[in-house]
Parts: C-alpha cells; sequence; structure tokens
C-alpha cells in the first residue's frame, strides 16, 4: 500500500516518540509497503532512503501553525492510499482528504499541569482536540490514553483503536551484577517523579542505602535544574548517578547490570524502558498509574507515584527477598513477550484494511467492494462460523429501538454499508464511505469466487428459481443447495444436516431484518465452518421476482425511489417516514455526542 506518514516531530532522534517513528517505518518498510515520509530537517537525514515531503524546522509556534493549515494544501493526496499522523498529540492536520489514522501517545498535560507553559498548554487542550477528531481514526497507544481521549478530548469511543506500543528487545549482554536500581528517563520535573524517587531512596534502611546505588540515564529537560540540586544537597549524594543521554545500544548493559528496574513516573503515555527492563531479566516496580499501571499488572510491584512511602518500600521489598525477584522476573518477561513492532505496525494498517464509520452505535465497514470480498474471503478460509450482515436507514432505525437487534450486529465478524442512507448519516458523523457494499452488487462478485454457496429464505418456489439463475451465472462457485424461509419444503433439522453433508462454504439468509439476524445468532454454534449472511431480499432480486433499478439511479443513490415505485404500499413507512427519522436521530445523535 502507498502510506504517507508524518514524522513530525521526531526530536532529532532522542524521545519515545522518534523510537515509535523509526520502529513503525522500519517495519512497515520491511513489510513492502511503499512509504513517503513527512519531515522536519531532524528527520531528514535518518529517512533519507524514503520518498520525503521535507518541511524546515521552525520554533514551536510556527512548525504547529503550519502543520495545522499550510502542510495539508501542499500535498498531491491522491497518491496514497491512506495517511497515518505517528505524533497526534504533538503534530495534526486542519482536515483529511484520505483515510487518515491519528496516533495519540499520551495526555499527559491533564495529570501534571505544570508540564507546559501557558502556550502550549492552550494549544493541547484548545486547538489539538478539535483537528484530531477530523481524523476518520484515532489510535492510542494504551487502554489508558483511549481512555483520556474520551474523557478529556471527547473523541467517541467507537472511532478509538488500542494499537499497543511495541518494544525492540535489547541485546542480551552477560554482566557481573552490580548493586545499583535503574531508572532511564529523561530528567523532566515534576513529570518524570525524580525527586520522589530520590527521597524514597533516602528512607531505605541504611544497610540498603550504603549499599545500592541509584542509576538514572537521560537528557536534561524541563525542570531537570531542580532534579540535580535537590541530588546534590541529599546526604545520599554520593549514591545517586546521572549519566546523561545513553544511546539504546548502550542499554543492555546498564539492564545486565541492575539488580532491579525502577519506573516512579506520575504519568506515562506507554513506557517502553518497563518493557524492556522485563524482557532483560529484571525486577520491576512502577507506578500504578496511567498506562505503567497497565503494564505492570500481574508482572510490577505497584506503588501511587505520588508516595515517597510506597516507592521506597517496593525497593525495600524488591531488594530484600530474593524469592520474589524471581517470581517478578518471571512475570515481567512473560508480560514483555506479549508486545512487539510488527504487531504496532500490522495493527495501523489492519484499521485501514478494516476501517469502519459508526452510525447509531452500530460500527460497520466502510471501505470499497473489493475489500469486502477480501474479508470475506478471509472468513471462508478461517473455516469458523461466523455471522455477517448487512446494514442500511431500514436497519439501523430498527436497530435504533431494538437493543436485542442491535448487540448482534455489534457482534458479527463483519457489517457492510448498503444503500445511500448509511452513507449519508456515516457523513453527517465526519466518517467517509468509500463504496456502497451492498449484497446484490455483492451476489455475481461472489459467484466468481470458487465457494460452496447455499441459498435459505424467500418465498415458497423464489429460492429454487434463485438457485436456478445463480447456476446460469457460470462462475467459480458451487451453488449446492437451497430451501424456502417459510420450511414448506424441509424442515429447521433437515437443512442442518444438508448444509453440513455439502459442506457449504457460504449461507446467504434472507428472511428480512431482523429475523434473519436473530436466526444466524441463535444457529451460528450448528453452522461449522459456515460464513452466514443476512441478504434481506437478495434471492428476490436473484429470482427476478422483483426487478432492479436501472444502473444509471443505482449509482446516483436513488435505488430507494425505484422500489419505492414498485412496492409502494409496503415501502411508504420505511422510505417516507423512515428516511427522515434516520436523518434526524443521526443529527441529534451529532449533537448528543458534542455535548
Amino acid at each position: 500500500m502507498k502510506i504517507l506518514l508524518s514524522a513530525i516531530p521526531f526530536d532529532n532522534g532522542r524521545s519515545g516518540i522518534s523510537v515509535y517513528i523509526r520502529e513503525v517505518v522500519r517495519v512497515l518498510e520491511s513489510a513492502g509497503h511503499d512509504l513517503t515520509l513527512i519531515v522536519e530537517d531532524d528527520g531528514a537525514k535518518e529517512f533519507e532512503r524514503f520518498a520525503l515531503i521535507r518541511i524546515k524546522k521552525r520554533n514551536a509556534l510556527l512548525s504547529m501553525l503550519y502543520s495545522l493549515f499550510v502542510l495539508p494544501r501542499k500535498i498531491d493526496w491522491q497518491k496514497y492510499d491512506f495517511c497515518i499522523l505517528l505524533a497526534a498529540n504533538r503534530r495534526a492536520f486542519s482536515f483529511y482528504p484520505i483515510f487518515t489514522i491519528a496516533v495519540v501517545h499520551d495526555l499527559s498535560q491533564y495529570h501534571i499541569p505544570v508540564k507546559y507553559d501557558l502556550f502550549r498548554m492552550f494549544y493541547i487542550k484548545r486547538v489539538l482536540p478539535h483537528y484530531v477528531r477530523k481524523a476518520q481514526c484515532v489510535a492510542a497507544i494504551s487502554r489508558s490514553t483511549g481512555n483520556d481521549l474520551v474523557k478529556y478530548w471527547h473523541i467517541p469511543e467507537e472511532r478509538i483503536r488500542i494499537v499497543y506500543n511495541g518494544f525492540t528487545p535489547p541485546a542480551e549482554v552477560r554482566r557481573e551484577k552490580l548493586k545499583q536500581i535503574l531508572y532511564v528517563s529523561r530528567i523532566e520535573h515534576p513529570g518524570k517523579n525524580h525527586l520522589n524517587l530520590l527521597k524514597a531512596f533516602e528512607l531505605l534502611p541504611e544497610k540498603l542505602r550504603n549499599e545500592y546505588c541509584l542509576v538514572m540515564p537521560g537528557a536534561s529537560w524541563n525542570g531537570a535544574e531542580k532534579v540535580f540540586e535537590y541530588a546534590e544537597k541529599s546526604p545520599c549524594r554520593d549514591h545517586f548517578k546521572f549519566t546523561g543521554f545513553v544511546e539504546f545500544t548502550k542499554l543492555p548493559e546498564l539492564y545486565a547490570q541492575s539488580a532491579m528496574y525502577i519506573f516512579p513516573s506520575h504519568f506515562e503515555g506507554f513506557g517502553l524502558s518497563l518493557l524492556e527492563a522485563m524482557h532483560a531479566g529484571l525486577p520491576c516496580a512502577c507506578s500504578s498509574s496511567s498506562s505503567l499501571g497497565e503494564l505492570g499488572r500481574d508482572a510490577a510491584e505497584l506503588f501511587d507515584p505520588g508516595s515517597v512511602q510506597q516507592i521506597s518500600e517496593a525497593m525495600r521489598k524488591i531488594l530484600s527477598d530474593p524469592e520474589y525477584q524471581k517470581k517478578l522476573i518471571q512475570k515481567g518477561r512473560e508480560k514483555a513477550a506479549g508486545f512487539c513492532w510488527q504487531n504496532t505496525a500490522e495493527g495501523l494498517t489492519e484499521i485501514y484494511r478494516k476501517r469502519s464509520a459508526c452510525v447509531l452505535g452500530i460500527p460497520f465497514f466502510s471501505g470499497t467492494m473489493d475489500e469486502a470480498l477480501q474479508q470475506i474471503d478471509v472468513l471462508v478460509k478461517s473455516k469458523r462460523s461466523h455471522h455477517v450482515a448487512f446494514i442500511n436507514a431500514h436497519c439501523l432505525n430498527i436497530a435504533y429501538k431494538d437493543e436485542k437487534y442491535k448487540h448482534i450486529l455489534k457482534e458479527c465478524s463483519c457489517v457492510f454499508a448498503d444503500g445511500i442512507g448509511a452513507k449519508i448519516g456515516a457523513k453527517m458523523l465526519g466518517y467517509k464511505v468509500e463504496e456502497n457494499v451492498n449484497g446484490t452488487d455483492m451476489f455475481p462478485l461472489l459467484a466468481q469466487r470458487p465457494y460452496r454457496i447455499y441459498l435459505f429464505g424467500g418465498a415458497p418456489a423464489v429460492a429454487e428459481k434463485a438457485l436456478e439463475k445463480a447456476k446460469a451465472l457460470n462462475g467459480k462457485a458451487d451453488f449446492v443447495g437451497c430451501a424456502d424461509g417459510f420450511f414448506k419444503g424441509k424442515n429447521e433439522e433437515q437443512i442442518f444436516a444438508e448444509l453440513r453433508e455439502l459442506k457449504v462454504d457460504i449461507l446467504l439468509v434472507a428472511m428480512g431484518v431482523p429475523r434473519q439476524e436473530e436466526w444466524i445468532k441463535c444457529h451460528l454454534d450448528r453452522l461449522p465452518g459456515c460464513v452466514a449472511i443476512g441478504v434481506g431480499g437478495l434471492l428476490d432480486f436473484v429470482s427476478e421476482r422483483i426487478p432492479r433499478a436501472p444502473l444509471w439511479m443505482r449509482k446516483a443513490g436513488l435505488e430507494w425511489c425505484f422500489r419505492l415505485y414498485c412496492e409502494p404500499v409496503r415501502l411508504f413507512k420505511r422510505y417516507i417516514i423512515g428516511n427522515p427519522l434516520f436523518i434526524g436521530r443521526v443529527f441529534f445523535s451529532k449533537i448528543w455526542r458534542k455535548k
């Protein structure tokens, strides 16, 4: 795929965000994607092997404004399939002409009020949320960040995807263990909580204080002078070691030499070094707040970062109990094994492949027909039971009132948008539905694939006529049987037995909504290895009992007008009353969501 990546800011390669950018780009490159990177001067050399959109590095204010209002107008968006903003909590665009994933690492400014100056706090709290909300999808690197996006930036939960960071396992080296406690972080006060860590060390029993050193590698950032000033005046100053910034290649030696790892930060969007330390076999202690508590749960000793006593007790407990150390080492290695950059990069591309909109609480696929067929192909090849559904404005109106039907739709393996109504509703809420993926247009395409397909539903004789017409398509599919939806010729038990005997890949269920979805949900466990798709009135169209609208009407989104013309009595309520009702419900859901 052709992916546009915003690698701004890169922080001269010396921050957690720069590690994230570097590693995601590396994995996407190795997967064979065609990448174009937006970089400032500090990232140009790092990524010179790629096609670059290079912009001059400016001061913070000009960089923010340029990224928002100028840069998006200079990009030839048609050249790319989709875009990823790799640090959307720092830089965003004012509009997104193509599908864009905005990656947010943390909202630390809400947890550490003095983290930035007044201008940056205004930008991050008042300006960025407005423009990040416009992105088609927001990816949070932890569940903690995802919760903050809902709470502080008021991004609808259905627009958020959790794509955990990976980490690069440090090379395993053998070094003699030293009596040192390690904390790898930039020296930043108060966010990284070095002062409480120094005070906690001072509270350790005298034997441990004299025996151990506290090693704190990291570059100096905002407020570092307060940390150094306190350390210099401390009675334990000879046991505090600030080594400055340490290259990643030298970290393995530090991990190998240390007795334990501690991470007392008040707030972290993720916390890469915690996983690195776990992988290196260090017993770990960390804050119970933010993503650190999320990562450390059941694998590290947790403490309140605001409590000097708890931090000190966590260090004492680990350093004085060899058996507890072994337990934490084992649990930590198991936890770290679940995170890798491969999963992160694949998670981001999977968002695009399975991109979805959400209207009235129902998420559905918003891509193309070809991509929808690929998803069905994956389901068929899994050889497991799956439920696939189509939704239109009428279906969404039913789901608005029928909680059971709504719940069934939300549990489906795939839901596709059928008709102009779902597309209009999605657009009102800021989503882009690329194509009308309806069952009637999909049917002849399924017929060209090597599936074993069974037709089930419709009035008596309609299924048989549809089967006859389907076989006349002369596609690669094998239409192996049919049964009507009134069970005139076969009862349910006979149908299930026939499906098993025929080894059906796809079962097309045409009973109308919500009956067909309820039937599939109820009997899915009796359809082993079968993809059951609710197709509404499909068999009526295939059998030619009901004519389809002319092609020009279908392309113009006016097929519903033709259907109303053909069946005015039956469809009057659905279209004349239902369509305006649907638009009204979507409009008020948008107002409610903003509030």
